[in-house]
C-alpha cells in the first residue's frame, strides 16, 4: 500500500501539471480569436473596396460607349501615405469566459493601437506585391460592469511586431504571406508580477484569398490560411514533475473560411460567415482540436476614417484528448475604428 503512493502522487502531479498548464489557453485562445477576427474585418474592406486609379464614367445617353468607347473620370493622384495608424476598441459579452464545460459569462473589454509602415506597392509583370510593417499593442479587460466586482484577475495585454507582404497574382486573387512575434502579460497590480509575461509565439503565417463579385454589392470571399505556432510558456509546475515542456503549446492550424458581403447602400455592410480551424499540437501531447465558428457581422462608416460595427458569434470546438475540455460559446457585441494614413 505504501508503494503506491508515490505512484498515485505522481500521476496526480502529471494529471495537475497539465490541467494548471492548460488555464493560460483560454487568454491565448482568446488573443486568437481576436486576431482572426481583425483579419475577417480586414477582408470585408478588401472585398467592398474598389480598386484601380480611375472608374467608369456613367452614360450621358443610351448607346454613348458604343459611339465613343468607355470613358473614365480622371482623379487626382494623391500624395503616398507611408503610415497607417489605426485606434481600435471593442466591447462584447461572451458566455464562457474560461472556454469550459462549465460556461461563465463575462464581458471583454479590447483596445488596440497599432502603427504600420506601407510602402509603395510594386507593380510586376505577375501583379501588384504590397509589404507591410508594424507593431501592435492590445488590451484585454474582463469583467467590466459585471456584479460582482471585475475580473482584473485575468485581465492581460499583448505586444506584437509583424511584417508581412500580398500579392494580387491574378484578377481576384490574393497570396499573403507574413510572420509575427507577440507575447503575452498579465495585468496584475502586483509589484512583483506587474507585466509578467506569460506566453510568447513566433509566427509564420501563409495564406490565399478568393473573392468573388456577383455585383458592385455582393460579394462572395473564400480564404485558406495555414499558421505554425512556435512558443514558450513556462508550466506552473518542472517539467521533471508535470512533463510539460516550454514549448508544449506549439501547433500548426490550417483555417477555412466561406463569406458572404452584402453591401446596402453607402451606409450598411452586412456579413455572414463560417469559419473551421483545425489545430494540431505536437510533442508527446500530441492532439486535434477542430473548431467551428459561425458569425454575422455589421459595418456602418461614420466619416472618412472612422467605421463602426456590430457582431455575434457561436463556436463550437470539440478535442480529442480527453484532458481538454469541449465547449460552446457566444459572444455578443460592437465598436469602434479609426484608421489614419500619412
Amino acid at each position: 500500500m505504501r508503494s503506491s503512493l508515490p505512484l498515485l502522487a505522481s500521476a496526480v502531479f502529471l494529471a495537475f501539471g497539465s490541467l494548471t498548464h492548460a488555464q493560460t489557453s483560454p487568454r491565448v485562445d482568446q488573443a486568437d480569436a481576436f486576431k482572426r477576427q481583425q483579419e475577417l474585418d480586414k477582408k470585408l474592406r478588401e472585398a467592398t473596396t474598389p480598386g484601380g486609379a480611375t472608374m467608369e464614367a456613367p452614360e450621358l445617353f443610351q448607346g454613348e460607349l458604343k459611339d465613343v468607347g468607355p470613358q473614365s473620370i480622371l482623379q487626382m493622384k494623391q500624395k503616398r501615405q507611408l503610415f497607417e495608424v489605426a485606434l481600435d476598441s471593442q466591447f462584447l459579452h461572451t458566455s464562457n469566459q474560461n472556454l469550459g464545460e462549465d460556461a461563465q459569462g463575462t464581458t471583454l473589454f479590447v483596445n488596440t493601437a497599432q502603427i504600420a509602415l506601407t510602402p509603395l506597392p510594386i507593380q510586376t509583370s505577375r501583379g501588384v506585391v504590397a509589404p507591410r510593417l508594424g507593431y501592435r499593442h492590445q488590451w484585454f479587460n474582463y469583467g467590466l460592469g459585471d456584479r460582482p466586482a471585475s475580473k482584473g484577475d485575468t485581465d492581460f495585454s499583448l505586444q506584437a511586431v509583424f511584417g508581412e507582404v500580398k500579392w494580387a497574382f491574378r484578377q481576384d486573387w490574393i497570396a499573403e504571406a507574413g510572420i509575427e512575434w507577440s507575447r503575452l502579460m498579465n495585468d496584475l497590480e502586483l509589484p512583483s508580477l506587474n507585466r509578467h509575461q506569460f506566453y510568447a509565439e513566433v509566427l509564420p503565417r501563409f495564406g490565399l484569398t478568393r473573392n468573388v463579385a456577383l455585383s458592385e454589392t455582393k460579394t462572395f470571399t473564400f480564404a485558406w490560411q495555414i499558421n505554425y505556432h512556435l512558443t514558450d510558456a513556462a508550466p506552473l509546475l518542472p517539467t521533471s514533475v508535470s512533463g510539460v515542456t516550454r514549448s508544449a503549446n506549439d501547433r500548426m492550424d490550417n483555417s477555412f473560411l466561406a463569406a458572404y458581403t452584402h453591401v446596402f447602400g453607402p451606409k450598411l455592410s452586412v456579413q455572414p460567415y463560417y469559419r473551421l480551424l483545425l489545430t494540431r499540437y505536437g510533442g508527446q501531447a500530441a492532439r486535434f482540436d477542430y473548431l467551428h465558428t459561425f458569425g454575422l457581422s455589421a459595418y456602418v462608416p461614420l466619416a472618412q476614417n472612422v467605421s463602426l460595427r456590430t457582431f455575434l458569434s457561436y463556436e463550437m470546438k470539440d478535442s480529442d484528448a480527453p484532458l481538454i475540455p469541449d465547449y460552446q460559446k457566444f459572444d455578443l457585441g460592437g465598436g469602434l475604428n479609426l484608421s489614419v494614413r500619412f
